[in-house]
């Protein structure tokens, strides 16, 4: 067998430790990561994206507000939880350790991890060329590390349903 020199052992060495052993800094990709497939096109459920369930449930409901606690599933009441809401969110609960720990993160480290999610049903504009009506909202991801530090990743944007309400001047 081959003998390693020096600098050679501690390269070695030094890539072994990167590979296995945790780190905090990935952290900031989790909460960037998690938002972004959140807010996404992939995430969809029934019969449209659920941000298009969101906006469309704060339109019927006038409800604003959805918070959730990515470590434990708490979801706190809101008439945004209609069921493809509530389906899609239990399922990012259940793969949050799992993105922790692909980012080479532990879960040791997160002390608080939440998902809040704010829209305006009262502000609308037409949306392009499509014919709908969007709303603003705002989806925030917030981990805070167990030293006390915050990750935070925010996207404000515009969706619309692709249900469409109907008129209530008919």
């Amino acid at each position: 067998m081959r003998q390693l020199g020096r600098s050679q052992a501690r390269a070695y060495y030094a890539d072994i430790r990167r590979i296995d052993m945790p780190s905090y800094k990935t952290l900031k990709s989790v909460v960037a990561s998690l938002a972004q497939s959140f807010t996404s096109l992939m995430n969809y459920r029934g019969d449209d994206y659920v941000m298009g369930h969101i906006v469309y449930a704060a339109w019927s409901t006038g409800a604003t507000r959805l918070h959730v606690d990515l470590s434990s599933g708490v979801m706190e009441a809101s008439q945004l939880l209609i069921p493809e809401v509530q389906d899609a969110i239990s399922q990012y609960v259940r793969w949050f350790p799992e993105i922790v720990q692909r980012s080479n993160s532990s879960m040791d480290f997160i002390s608080e991890a939440k998902l809040l999610i704010t829209v305006d049903p009262t502000v609308r504009r037409p949306c392009r060329n499509v014919g709908f009506q969007e709303s603003p909202f705002t989806c925030i991801v917030r981990v805070v590390d167990d030293r006390g530090k915050e990750y935070v990743h925010k996207i404000s944007d515009w969706w619309y349903p692709e249900k469409v309400l109907p008129d209530p001047k008919k």
